[in-house]
């Protein structure tokens, strides 16, 4: 029998949540083990890698999003031909991906000296572990990845979250066998890439399963119009990428030219822990990004516009409580789990306050984007985030160099405010709704003045029992859950968005 969207979604973000939530446990154990034996030198060499290899993913240029705008139709018309047509051009599209990045990865070799910034040289070749690093970005695109598109704008991501359920345990217990039998960071590094291989090469297996179409040999190639108009709607996505590339991958390179790659150590705890609440929210806007495709193929404005509301409240609820949550506890986790160690792992609050915002905009403005890519408005603030991206460079590098970290992150939350999410969000409103510009803002604005009130009320009460002992730290947490939810359901108790939205949960629960 198919499944409702909401149904779909709700066992993706059920099984997705499950997983995330593990892997955020025992990533936990597998970091303090690392930073206990290699250090923080390492962990920054980590992060910056990490980002610089996230710019060269670049030559993706939003192709996965471009397919499953096109994937959306054939998959609702049951058009297995179609479907057929499009994987054979995506997995062709991503193995010149894959080889691209191996080559630009290898051209940037010389540079990477000039990069590093330590104060003295770790006892490793840095070639060897970038190379290592490049290698495992690259196999993701040149074998099996591409499938996972199907089973995505399919809304049946769930069916492969069991694999990526044992793979997470499988991963943390070799990382913590082989940190602690070798301590060595090259056989460390090779494990992981073996293990990213075997991964991607059984959740093909499963898909092979599940869609066993996909294997047939016979298929229509799509045409040379098709083509032309595939790529031309990639030019615009990528435009947005880049953009999206240049304000989040940027930020460790920068710190570790300006202020030294073992600071990149310091702040990458904060951004693994960031990272890990954004991708279980991610999971729950992904979850509903299929859906949303469905919702634009079938049904009228009037109808998309309330489905956008009830998705983008949902969001906003989720994120203003994980951003004070944020805001809140990450120091006080940090000295709990690190203060021992060193306390230069632990940031200043302002810092805190800006990685927060900065969450805050990323989470809250998905829904929207999802809708704009969803409905084919490719065009539509192509433009923002590649400007964005450029200023933000220029200002970070400018306030770094003035204010020190603070002044890196501070510089994001400005260019973004100012360039990227206001005149986008008037964008969406217009072309994707059809109404005026200022109706997705002014929505917006509203909620940013209760994450204000949320982000203060809180500090207020929760400040006595900051960064002390365990039994503080979890009154803070119950501070923390509690407070921004009083203050949303006193201020949306009667929101006809928010009655919709538990309606329909209710009713499917019922």
């Amino acid at each position: 029998m198919n499944k409702s969207r909401t149904q779909n979604s709700v066992l993706t973000i059920v099984t997705s949540g499950v997983r995330q939530g593990l892997t955020l446990m025992l990533t936990f154990v597998s970091r303090t083990i690392f930073i206990k034996i290699l250090g923080a030198e390492y962990l920054g060499l980590n992060g910056l890698f990490t980002n610089i290899l996230s710019i060269l993913a670049l030559s993706e240029l939003g192709i996965g999003s471009a397919i499953s705008f096109y994937l959306y139709k054939p998959i609702a018309e049951k058009n297995i031909e179609r479907i057929k047509s499009l994987m054979v051009f995506y997995k062709k599209c991503y193995r010149i991906v894959g080889g691209m990045i191996l080559v630009l990865g290898s051209a940037i070799i010389p540079i990477l000296p000039k990069v590093v910034n330590f104060d003295q040289d770790l006892p490793v070749n840095l070639y060897v572990i970038y190379f290592l690093y490049l290698l495992n970005t690259a196999s993701s695109y040149l074998f099996f990845a591409y499938k996972q598109a199907l089973v995505t704008a399919n809304q049946e991501q769930y069916k492969i979250e069991k694999i990526s359920i044992y793979f997470t345990f499988i991963n943390c217990i070799v990382d913590i066998l082989i940190l602690i039998i070798f301590r060595d960071y090259y056989i460390y590094l090779i494990f992981k890439f073996l293990l990213v291989l075997t991964k991607n090469f059984v959740i093909a297996v499963k898909i092979d399963k599940e869609y066993p179409y996909i294997k047939e040999k016979t298929y229509v190639p799509i045409t040379k119009t098709e083509m032309r108009l595939f790529f031309k709607d990639i030019g615009s996505v990528s435009l947005f990428r880049i953009g999206s590339v240049l304000f989040n991958t940027t930020d460790n390179i920068i710190i570790s030219i300006l202020l030294g790659t073992i600071v990149v150590g310091y702040y990458s705890n904060y951004y693994m822990i960031i990272s890990q609440i954004t991708m279980i929210v991610g999971i729950i806007i992904k979850a509903f990004s299929a859906g949303i495709g469905n919702v634009i193929a079938k049904e009228s404005k009037t109808k998309q516009f309330k489905i956008y509301t009830q998705l983008d409240i949902l969001i906003f609820v989720i994120t203003t409580i994980c951003a004070t949550c944020l805001f809140q506890l990450l120091n006080s986790f940090i000295k709990l789990w690190l203060g021992g160690v060193n306390k230069d792992y632990i940031l200043s609050q302002p810092v805190v306050l800006f990685l927060c915002i900065n969450f805050y905009f990323d989470m809250t403005t998905q829904i929207a984007n999802s809708f704009r890519e969803a409905s084919g408005n490719f065009e539509t603030g192509k433009s923002l985030q590649l400007i964005g991206g450029i200023v933000n460079i220029i200002l970070s590098i400018i306030l770094g160099k003035l204010f020190g970290l603070a002044g890196i992150f501070v510089a994001t939350i400005i260019v973004k405010g100012l360039i990227t999410v206001t005149p986008f969000l008037m964008k969406v409103s217009r072309d994707v709704f059809g109404f005026g510009k200022w109706k997705l803002l002014k929505r917006y604005y509203f909620n940013i003045l209760i994450l204000i009130i949320s982000l203060l009320s809180t500090w207020i009460i929760g400040y006595k029992f900051h960064m002390r002992g365990i039994i503080d730290f979890c009154i803070e947490c119950a501070i923390s859950c509690i407070v921004p939810m009083v203050i949303i359901f006193i201020v949306y108790k009667n929101n006809h968005e928010m009655q919709e939205l538990i309606h329909r949960f209710y009713k499917k629960k019922g």
